[in-house]
């Protein structure tokens, strides 16, 4: 197991946003669904506004807690999704949204991880409003894919 400090990781989080907004213009270039091009614009929105408010938080951290050393191994955005077997461009919204969900899912998993490490109370209410950020993102999500019947 490798070791990065929060500033690390906080970069590292924001890349995988950016890599999954990345991925979602990709595939929009190469359906031909109306539906499916509307959910892929709204998940690389999500994506970005997520990498947005990590830079922000970054920015604003204090930077004693995003010198703080953690356990961390990075994985690529392949690797969070299985090498990317079930991407292709005549994907359902509902096959959007399960990937978008493991994105999310993935994130809050490693932030709870050092959430549990934490020593600081600063870095652990960072990572605390962090799985919140992501939380709230990840309902907005779903409720955006209940939503899409109706487009």
């Amino acid at each position: 197991m490798s070791y990065a400090t929060i500033k690390d990781i906080l970069q590292y989080s924001a890349h995988l946003h950016q890599h999954a907004s990345n991925l979602y213009e990709q595939l929009r270039e190469q359906t031909q669904r109306e539906r499916v091009d509307m959910m892929l614009v709204l998940l690389s929105r999500h994506e970005q506004t997520l990498a947005a408010s990590l830079q922000s938080v970054q920015e604003h951290a204090n930077e004693s807690v995003l010198q703080e050393w953690h356990q961390f191994e990075a994985s690529s955005i392949a690797d969070v999704l299985d090498n990317g077997q079930n991407l292709h461009p005549d994907m359902s919204v509902d096959e959007l949204v399960q990937i978008a969900l493991k994105i999310d899912d993935y994130l809050i998993q490693l932030y709870r991880q050092i959430l549990s490490e934490a020593s600081g109370k600063d870095s652990q209410a960072l990572f605390q409003g962090l799985i919140s950020l992501e939380e709230n993102e990840k309902m907005s999500t779903v409720r955006a894919a209940l939503s899409a019947n109706d487009w």
